[in-house]
């Protein structure tokens, strides 16, 4: 096993003799399977650990390190704790933030020193066998200002965890910032993909203006809808691929909605 960043010396591999190292549950460990001793710069931990970096003790009495004595002599000890991989979701908060933070880690006794994203408070975790970074991903503003803060974010990173700033895109999550003609026109698809019933005459007026129709209709339910007839409102959308509104802002009528009861 190679050295890793985090461990100040690796012995080993050796071979596990019968009987020779338990797990904390007290399982036995198979015989001839391969077994390191490990000593951590941070902490000054001696420890034999086995292939996935699990601690291991010794029963025999020789090979007893100052970690195995810490453990038989001390009830409270907790055992290490390993970090899980971790997914996140961008919800409504990080999006009205505009940015949050990502934890990011890698296993120090991993050949390929695979990096994986793991909860930002985990960051703060104590544990012996992993290298942690913390950063601020930006995602919602200019596309190229996002990219740059983002890559800046990864190059401070990566002194910590060598590698990160070739493992993420720096546009992850982004969210494309809308301009006002945007927004109109999202607005605009979203009227067109409903029946366009309301329960007062001057909604439905206001609406057929936007949708280029003068003049309401009253269905037979009492609600009213644009166009002086219904069949001048269907004809206002079936006419043409697409609806030009008073403002002038072009709408396809591809996706609208075909199952409206009329």
């Amino acid at each position: 096993m190679a050295l890793r960043k985090g461990l100040e010396r690796v012995l080993g591999p050796f071979r596990s003799d019968v009987g020779q190292f338990v797990y904390e549950d007290g399982f036995p460990l198979r015989s001839q399977r391969p077994v390191w001793l490990i000593y951590t710069k941070k902490d000054k931990i001696e420890m034999f650990v086995d292939k996935d970096g699990v601690p291991l003790y010794t029963t025999n009495p020789k090979d007893i390190t100052p970690y195995s004595s810490y453990k038989l002599a001390n009830p409270e000890f907790r055992r290490e704790l390993y970090l899980k991989p971790f997914n996140p979701v961008v919800n409504t908060i990080m999006q009205k933030d505009g940015s949050f933070y990502r934890g990011f880690a890698t296993y120090l006794l991993d050949q390929d020193k695979c990096i994986f994203e793991i909860k930002n408070e985990s960051v703060n975790t104590m544990t012996s066998f992993y290298s942690k970074t913390s950063l601020l991903w930006t995602i919602f503003g200019q596309r190229e200002d996002v990219r740059m803060k983002n890559i800046n974010a990864l190059e401070l990173a990566n002194n910590e965890l060598p590698g990160i700033r070739d493992f993420l895109n720096p546009l992850e999550f982004y969210l494309e910032e809308q301009t006002d003609q945007d927004r109109v026109q999202n607005i605009l698809q979203r009227l067109l993909h409903n029946p366009h019933t309301y329960g007062h005459q001057s909604d439905a007026s206001n609406v057929g203006s936007a949708i280029g129709l003068s003049g309401t209709h009253t269905m037979p339910d009492g609600s009213v809808m644009p166009g002086a007839t219904h069949q001048q409102y269907l004809n206002s959308l079936r006419r043409n691929d697409e609806i030009t509104t008073s403002s002038g802002t072009s709408i396809p009528t591809r996706n609208l909605r075909r199952n409206s009861g009329y």
